[in-house]
């Protein structure tokens, strides 16, 4: 288990888990949300690749329409 941070709030996740399995344990739909990782966005289409290290900092986005 490794520590992380997500939208501010301290969590445990597996060890090897990917940006894809938190969102997907937390039931966060992927769709309409945009991630920043450490103060980075990441592109949807690496979620699946990148791992969670030890005090990793994510935060989640809802995307809105509008005008």
């Amino acid at each position: 288990m490794i520590s992380i941070f997500l939208n501010d709030e301290a969590m445990n996740v597996a060890t090897g888990s990917s940006l894809t399995d938190v969102l997907q344990g937390q039931t966060i739909a992927e769709n309409g949300v945009a991630l920043v990782l450490n103060s980075e966005v990441v592109p949807r289409s690496r979620w699946p690749h990148i791992m969670c290290q030890q005090d990793d900092t994510l935060e989640v986005f809802s995307v809105v329409a509008g005008g």
